[in-house]
């Protein structure tokens, strides 16, 4: 392995995005990233989005560079793997529902008295105690919880399409992590971490979400900064440009169609035109409206006025500055053909190729991890047996799916 994190060993004991999302990144950056996973169906983002050949599109995103090993936490031979593994961790990473790993026994005062220098990151959604701690949480209701879905739409609250704050939290967990690491490298040993999805997404929205409500009296509110923001309509899509908020950028944008709101008084000034800014949207979309998006996005260029096509989601990866950066990275998996993933923003000095593995099949890393902690043959055997027995009941189960279609 290389990277900045080349001789660190994370467990992994979580599932879905948040976790994983966290995980993912540490190992992008060198860490050796072991997944636990239960046995039977393990991480149920296997099983989310696009399958094929019983893999998860999101899964094996989230779960690239990683090893994986299944523990039953409610067999004590197995339990006992974990504190082995403890014992040679850097940090530990779980998502589980506040209580549970105490339930368990493999909360963090526990683990401690194995690994005194532990790094053990817990994350939640409401956080680890207060009138919501027993929520079962998803980010839909983070998105509410912080008022997101009334921020994209005067009419009726909407939802985001994309589960941000479950990634948004799982940056915040990695860069915390990371910044442990940093203590624990200058002498300061470890420490527990409880990250929020909640607290995460407050943080994230502050700077420009929740402007307006940072002076608790007095001050001058002139609008979201969203609302400097548009989609113009075009003969085949639409073009994002930024033309209200500067009184330069909007006069050029009015000179380069030949049209005069920029004379208008009700347009004369950003705060005017923030004021009417569904009439203003109306008369330009008139002017776009007439044309291409690729048309449009040139002229906005040639004249200086920032500006970008709306993509499909299909062609995204087409994006010629996409392409040009190499920001997508394809895969020939041996099983399941070619896969694109993008690669990480940050190339570290020493990283070799991207990624180094692709995500594992459930319990595939028993032997290589479980034999590198002395556990017994018989043990790993027993692990090997069970899980290939998962493996073919899940291929029956999928096969029938299949079938059914």
């Amino acid at each position: 392995m290389s990277g900045p994190f080349k001789d660190v060993r994370v467990l992994e004991l979580t599932s879905t995005v948040s976790g994983p999302f966290a995980g993912m990144m540490l190992a992008d950056q060198g860490a050796e990233v072991i997944k636990i996973e239960p046995p039977g169906i393990g991480d149920l983002a296997r099983f989310m989005g696009t399958i094929k050949d019983g893999m998860g599109a999101m899964f094996s995103t989230l779960n690239r560079n990683k090893k994986c090993i299944c523990l039953d936490f409610k067999n004590e031979d197995d339990l006992q793997v974990l504190m082995n593994l403890v014992a040679t961790a850097d940090v530990l990473i779980e998502n589980y529902r506040p209580g549970i790993v105490k339930k368990l026994g493999i909360d963090y005062d526990s683990l401690i008295e194995i690994k005194p220098d532990l790094i053990y990151c817990s994350i939640s959604g409401y956080g680890q105690s207060g009138p919501y701690v027993e929520k079962k949480v998803y980010d839909p209701l983070i998105q509410g919880t912080v008022g997101i879905p009334n921020a994209q739409s005067s009419v009726f609250p909407e939802l985001i399409r994309t589960i941000i704050y479950d990634k948004v939290t799982g940056l915040t967990s990695a860069q915390a992590i990371s910044a442990a690491l940093y203590q624990k490298a200058n002498g300061e040993g470890g420490q527990y971490l409880p990250i929020s999805m909640m607290e995460s997404a407050l943080y994230y929205n502050w700077p420009d979400l929740m402007m307006n409500y940072t002076f608790e009296e007095g001050g001058l509110n002139i609008g979201e900064l969203a609302d400097l923001f548009e989609v113009y309509k075009t003969l085949d899509g639409g073009v994002v440009l930024i033309i209200i908020a500067n009184d330069e950028i909007f006069t050029k944008f009015c000179t380069t169609f030949d049209v005069n709101l920029h004379l208008e008084e009700k347009y004369s000034n950003l705060v005017s035109r923030i004021v009417h800014r569904e009439e203003l949207t109306k008369e330009i979309n008139k002017i776009t409206s007439k044309l291409k998006s690729k048309e449009l996005e040139k002229i906005m260029d040639e004249e200086g006025i920032s500006a970008s096509i709306c993509n499909d989601l299909s062609e995204v990866h087409l994006d010629p500055q996409v392409v040009e950066q190499n920001s997508i990275v394809e895969i020939d998996h041996p099983e399941l053909g070619i896969m694109r993933m993008p690669k990480p923003p940050a190339n570290f000095k020493g990283q070799g190729i991207f990624p180094r593995s692709l995500a594992p099949i459930l319990g595939s890393d028993n032997r290589e991890v479980l034999s590198s902690i002395n556990v017994d043959d018989d043990t790993i055997k027993r692990m090997e047996d069970r899980e290939k027995q998962n493996r073919e009941l899940l291929a029956s189960l999928m096969e029938a799916a299949e079938a059914q279609k």
